[in-house]
């Protein structure tokens, strides 16, 4: 099982590595400790110690009552050091711009849906950068202002995304320290900022989508024309040893027992241990997740506290029906209820994400394939979505892009309750009638079509589980979940 970061080591990773891609320059302040708090959902006692982590190693500067500073180092790397350090890496920094350019137009569609951009922190100064060009602030006014809008929905997730891909971008050498790249993007950089937010004023999502995907694309172009220079220009090209992207949005929160609950609780929605089966035994269990059976207890009872299964002396513990009374206790319980609200925002996410995961997939399914996953799906119990998604994971060929889709996956499977219990007899056939109707497509050669109907599938989720939540439990919080638009 992969081991678990704590709480202090993702946010002083983060953090220090924000500082070193210089995304926040020296002389300027840090955000104050109770946006950290907000930002990464920690207690201020570990943002103060990360705060001392990095005094400590001399990268930021503390004084009473004030934002720390980050402080300017003699050790930066040269110029040459860093085109060194960029092709090393440029095809893992190519693949991160790629899968930007997929992702990030639908996230931004619908998050600036109804968003008033001009009330945002940042966009007085992305304003000025647009009339100014970069010497008012460079690329990090604008690139602020995406996270602000990201941010402003309420699905912590997509601002985190942002965040993320801003660690491994590079963005600070290209618009810094390479003059080829400003030439054939950043000229006339104002145009490109002010081009950007009058975007996202924008009114129709389907031409902001459109707008988006087309800037998003050219700025994907000039980074591969731009690392394709650089490499020419280099006497001697390094081996790729570059970065792997790494995005964990159950971060400080991956606790052995939790992994354990979440994996057994999918196994029990996809029917491997179906009602009335025995888990393995205890022992077998620790082996099989490489923890100790103290672990595995703590994990065997929160799956009884939610209703799956029952721990029968001298026998073991046997998959039960879910009870939907003991469910809505839990939903009360205010732990349960952010999860609740978490996995919510993972469908959310995946039904922005996996239509561009879907049609870029598309074209690399053989008829065998599809064949073999038509005669998958025969028996009406089982969840044709789940194969149909892994056969789209299997022909991901960017890693930063299989990363997003797997952990959003691994989300999921905390509410396979919700998804697939509830009103069994009629959600679970309209979904796989769904989902064959999208393979179909595919098989028909209609990708655009592959990729809508994958998408409507969990769209059709979201739908239900929200309708469910509310009516069933009274869980009001999933009333305010946005169903993302088709665009």
């Amino acid at each position: 099982m992969k081991p678990q970061e704590t709480k202090f080591t993702f946010v002083y990773n983060e953090m220090k590595q924000c500082i070193l891609e210089g995304q926040i320059l020296p002389g300027n302040s840090l955000p104050s400790s109770r946006v950290l708090c907000d930002q990464f959902h920690v207690s201020r006692y570990t943002i103060n110690r990360v705060f001392d982590a990095l005094r400590e190693e001399g990268l930021i500067e503390i004084q009473p009552r004030l934002a720390p500073i980050v402080v300017s180092r003699k050790d930066t790397p040269r110029s040459s050091d860093s085109l060194f350090d960029i092709l090393k890496q440029k095809e893992s920094i190519l693949q991160v711009y790629q899968t930007f350019a997929l992702i990030m137009p639908p996230l931004q569609v619908f998050a600036s849906q109804n968003c008033d951009v001009e009330i945002m922190p940042h966009y007085k100064k992305a304003m000025k950068v647009s009339r100014l060009g970069l010497s008012a602030g460079g690329w990090r006014p604008p690139s602020n202002l995406g996270y602000d809008i990201l941010r402003i929905g309420g699905n912590t997730l997509l601002s985190e995304l942002y965040s993320t891909f801003g660690l491994y971008n590079k963005l600070t050498f290209f618009t810094e320290e390479c003059p080829y790249f400003s030439k054939h993007f950043l000229q006339g950089s104002a145009s490109v900022t002010g081009v950007i937010i009058d975007i996202l004023k924008g009114d129709d999502p389907s031409i902001k989508y459109s707008q988006l995907s087309n800037m998003y694309q050219r700025l994907t172009d000039s980074i591969e024309s731009t690392l394709k220079y650089l490499s020419d220009t280099m006497p001697e090209c390094p081996a790729q040893t570059g970065r792997l992207f790494s995005w964990n949005p159950m971060r400080g929160q991956d606790y052995y027992h939790s992994k354990i609950v979440d994996d057994l609780n999918l196994k029990i929605g996809l029917g491997e241990y179906s009602v009335g089966m025995y888990l393995p035994y205890e022992k077998q269990l620790a082996r099989q997740y490489d923890v100790s059976i103290s672990t595995v207890r703590k994990a065997l009872s929160e799956l009884e506290q939610r209703g799956f299964v029952k721990t029968l002396n001298g026998k073991g513990t046997i998959v039960i029906e879910p009870d939907d009374t003991g469910i809505h206790q839990l939903v009360l319980n205010s732990g349960y209820a952010e999860k609740a609200l978490r996995y919510l925002h993972a469908l959310q996410l995946m039904v922005l994400i996996i239509r561009p995961a879907a049609l870029a997939a598309a074209p690399r399914f053989t008829r065998k394939e599809l064949d073999e996953l038509a005669d998958k799906f025969t028996s009406p119990g089982s969840i044709y979505l789940a194969d149909i998604f892994e056969a789209i994971l299997k022909h991901t060929t960017l890693e930063p892009l299989y990363v997003i889709l797997s952990e959003t996956c691994h989300l999921l499977e905390w509410g396979h309750h919700f998804t697939y219990y509830p009103s069994r007899r009629y959600t679970l056939p309209h979904l796989n009638k769904q989902a064959i109707t999208a393979l179909q497509q595919l098989s028909e050669g209609n990708t655009g079509s592959f990729a809508d109907g994958i998408a409507d599938c969990y769209r059709y989720i979201l739908v239900r589980v929200k309708k469910y939540m509310v009516e069933k439990y009274q869980f009001n919080n999933a009333a305010n979940i946005r169903v993302p638009e088709k665009y």
